[in-house]
């Protein structure tokens, strides 16, 4: 079984794009070309890697061969920093080595609250550009497995094919309120027959975090009124300003600043175990950034350790 890197890079460019046409255009080759180098590649591996439809997608053997064909693109951006580096002609300013683009996929109260510095000091440190796609975890573990990002922060402990996990400690939530929603809408705590009635906020229909913490608020089944606000910090500020409780990192309660609106409406935490997952792969980059995410999530996380046995089930978009 053999495969060229012309092909592996033709494959990737059908699916990134997601017609042959298209990939072609990007290739700067024609759609003949385009489709004659996929046929070699499918022959070669004798099986089918692209479903031809419209999107093209990837078999699962198709998505096998993305990946490799993302982390070879990698691998050569680091050799070619390394070469020019060392070339006579390099001007010795770090500054203007060639970069390597990593793409990665991280939730976003992670990006809102500890993972920013990651970003700054990895950038900061290394020859890099960061992509962030930010979703919820069920989408960034198919974006990993599809090869389309190196690695995700996410909640899902299972891991990739090809991949390693990293656990890296749980982020803290507590559930929350305005003091002015509370004497409005619970005005004698919570409890059941209010909680019926109080509007909560979610991230989307798919914020199993929120739905946890309504859970360990009232062990009775009940469905409250909903407002939507899919995106992080303004979910918060929608808290704060009123629109319904909801459950909000500790850090950001804390904060004089972030928290200063916001009043617990328990005091028993739900706390979120967050994985970092990557391509098991030898590259410097990938390395560097894997111990970066580590230290920084050690200073910023509840350790596993001391996560408590409420914990959330994968925290969907958050």
């Amino acid at each position: 079984m053999e495969f060229s890197a012309e092909g592996l890079a033709t494959l990737s460019a059908v699916l990134r794009e997601g017609t042959f046409e298209a990939a072609a255009a990007s290739l700067h080759v024609t759609p003949s070309a385009v489709s004659q180098r996929i046929k070699a590649l499918e022959q070669s591996v004798g099986r089918v890697l692209v479903r031809r439809t419209k999107p093209a997608t990837a078999t699962v053997d198709g998505a096998v061969l993305a990946r490799l064909g993302e982390q070879w693109d990698v691998l050569v951006a680091e050799a070619r920093g390394e070469l020019l580096g060392a070339a006579p002609e390099f001007d010795g300013d770090p500054r203007h080595l060639p970069r390597v683009e990593l793409s990665i996929a991280c939730n976003a109260d992670s990006l809102a609250t500890w993972f920013l510095p990651v970003l700054a000091q990895m950038h900061r440190e290394h020859a890099v550009t960061l992509d962030v796609n930010r979703d919820d975890e069920s989408v960034t573990t198919a974006m990993l497995r599809a090869g389309d990002v190196i690695g995700a922060v996410t909640s899902d402990p299972i891991g990739v094919r090809g991949c390693e996990t990293i656990e890296l400690g749980s982020l803290r939530y507590f559930p929350v309120a305005s003091q002015e929603y509370i004497e409005h809408w619970l005005p004698d705590g919570v409890r059941l027959r209010d909680m019926r009635y109080a509007p909560m906020v979610m991230f989307d229909s798919n914020d199993h975090l929120q739905l946890k913490t309504l859970k360990q608020l009232i062990a009775e089944p009940i469905s409250p009124p909903v407002n939507y606000v899919p995106a992080a910090a303004e979910y918060r500020r929608a808290i704060a300003a009123g629109t319904g409780w909801g459950a909000v990192p500790e850090v950001e309660i804390e904060d004089e600043h972030t928290g200063r609106d916001l009043v617990k409406l328990s005091e028993k935490p739900v706390d979120v175990p967050l994985y970092w997952q990557h391509w098991r792969l030898r590259s410097p980059a990938v390395t560097a950034l894997t111990e970066i995410i580590v230290e920084h999530a050690r200073s910023s996380l509840v350790p596993p350790r001391r996560a408590t046995a409420a914990q959330a089930r994968p925290l969907g978009s958050r």
